[in-house]
């Protein structure tokens, strides 16, 4: 009877933790990263080279770089291969 009751409570809790999740996700909560628009794009444009757009920005990480490159391939095509 004991043991029903805790498998219980444990359902009854998962199932809030769920739903609150769920909310949160839905909601954008959690969401840190840039936002998509174009002030983002312009500044973030500006700092790659134009003569060489595939270089690694000062100060940039190349993974990471490499990585920014990879969500953009119709633009970084010719970087990526």
């Amino acid at each position: 009877m004991n043991s029903e009751k805790i498998i219980v409570a444990m359902l009854i809790f998962a199932l809030i933790g769920a739903g609150l999740l769920a909310v949160f996700s839905f909601t954008g909560f959690f969401s840190f990263g840039l936002q998509n628009n174009p002030e983002n794009f312009q500044k973030l444009s500006s700092q790659q080279d134009p003569d060489d757009i595939c270089a690694v920005p000062a100060g940039a990480d190349p993974v990471q770089w490499k990585e920014h490159l990879g969500h953009h391939p119709d633009i970084y095509a010719k970087c990526l291969t």
